[in-house]
């Protein structure tokens, strides 16, 4: 018996070394590419002498106590309600206003339409680009609800020399498939929490003095539509550099840097990413 149970044994290793022998190359591991969680970007056109926007400021906020870091807001103060006023000093008199916000605005005609409004990643509804606040919420939903891998992720790098106000950033841009048409890189400049005058219908009295304003737009490092990255082939890593020497009043404890990818052909964003320059 003991015999027996030898040879079985025997048998069942040898045709387990056989088996192996059949298997031709390496076995090779499946792996998903590793891309990163996808953002938003609500950009919100407003000014300070608009006394509907604090209320759509709140809506968003909103909504990012709920999405946390995965949505990132814009305020880009354009248009009629965002001009200074010297006559009402000491009200109003402060200019919020960017040249390339005032580009955007302009070419998107977002304030000829009224403000509060924006755009929820540039995508187009019902053929306009131009979102109204109320529905900001449906949009961004609509956006997190593409659960098609992200095809590409942002790495921002920050270095900021406090004596010089020299702020040097780094974009690196990693492809996780091919796209094909043109991608253009934005790198754009924003300080949050700004207290100043602002309008507010919900308030009384309606003129605050020490308003928050959250996530202004400052400017940009490389120009209001950005350079287009290339090429956009799957495995590709773009890293860009860029500088600029900071105003001595913004503050630099709630800077940040807001980076996005997107076609140029469509306007689209793709992707997203936000890094404060100190940490």
């Amino acid at each position: 018996m003991k015999t027996i149970l030898r040879i079985f044994i025997l048998v069942a290793f040898t045709v387990g070394l056989n088996s192996c022998d059949k298997i031709e190359g390496p076995v090779k591991e499946v792996v998903a590419p590793p891309a990163g969680s996808r953002k938003v970007l609500v950009e919100d056109f407003t000014g300070h002498k608009c006394g509907n926007c604090p209320r759509a400021s709140k809506a968003i906020y909103d909504l990012k106590a709920i999405y946390g870091d995965r949505l990132i807001i814009m305020a880009i103060h354009a248009g009629g309600f965002a001009t200074p006023f010297p006559p009402s000093a000491p009200y109003y008199t402060y200019d919020f206003r960017t040249p390339e916000g005032t580009e955007l605005d302009t070419d998107f005609g977002i304030s000829v339409a009224g403000n509060p409004n924006g755009m929820v990643n540039r995508r187009q509804v019902n053929g306009s680009y131009i979102i109204g606040s109320t529905k900001w919420g449906d949009e961004v939903s609509a956006v997190f609800s593409n659960t098609t891998p992200v095809p590409v992720a942002l790495t921002i790098s920050n270095n900021f020399n406090s004596s010089t106000r020299l702020l040097e950033t780094e974009i690196k841009t990693e492809f996780f498939e091919t796209l094909s048409g043109n991608y253009k890189l934005c790198v754009y400049m924003v300080e949050d929490s700004i207290k100043n005058w602002q309008k507010d219908y919900d308030a009384t009295p309606e003129d605050i003095e020490f308003y928050n304003h959250r996530e202004v737009l400052r400017g940009t490092m490389n120009g209001t539509y950005g350079e287009i990255v290339t090429p956009t082939l799957i495995g590709e890593i773009s890293t860009l550099n860029y500088s600029k020497t900071l105003d001595p009043t913004w503050s630099e404890q709630h800077f940040s840097i807001v980076a996005y990818l997107y076609n140029e052909a469509t306007k689209e964003i793709i992707q997203v990413e936000q890094r404060e320059i100190e940490n």
